[in-house]
């Protein structure tokens, strides 16, 4: 799969589709989209952290791990964009991803939260998934 998201014009918020061959590869790519939407980039190597997420849909999956790494980000100024593991059952998520320091050289927006409004997962006709997140800015 190609392309891993899509921004699209949502009134003051940054709205993001994100594709994935796989359940997990569609969450790699959903952090790929945050990182892409702030702008920032690891300016060097730090440490591994390792995720374990419960929750009841998937969807609610998705916004617990967008919400851990947007916190990692907000609170510690690291991001985790080496995803190096990532498997996902009915109701648990877990991953293992190395980060490091931020560089805020390029950041273009502050994203606030990860919103419920029009949060989707949903398998496609060609067996891939799509989610659809909107980013509180």
């Amino acid at each position: 799969m190609k392309t891993r998201f899509e921004f699209f014009d949502h009134t003051a918020d940054i709205g993001v589709r994100v594709f994935g061959a796989t359940q997990e590869e569609l969450f790699v790519n959903a952090a790929a989209a945050l990182y892409e939407s702030i702008g920032v980039r690891k300016k060097e190597e730090g440490g591994i952290k390792k995720v374990r997420i419960e929750a009841e849909s998937v969807e609610d999956l998705l916004h617990d791990w967008l919400a851990e790494l947007l916190f990692e980000l907000s609170a510690h100024g690291v991001i985790f964009d080496d995803i190096q593991s990532a498997t996902l059952s009915a109701q648990v998520f877990e991953a293992t991803a190395r980060g490091g320091r931020v560089d805020w050289s390029e950041a273009r927006a502050e994203v606030k939260a990860v919103t419920y409004h029009q949060l989707r997962v949903e398998q496609r006709a060609d067996g891939s998934w799509m989610a659809t997140v909107i980013f509180d800015v």
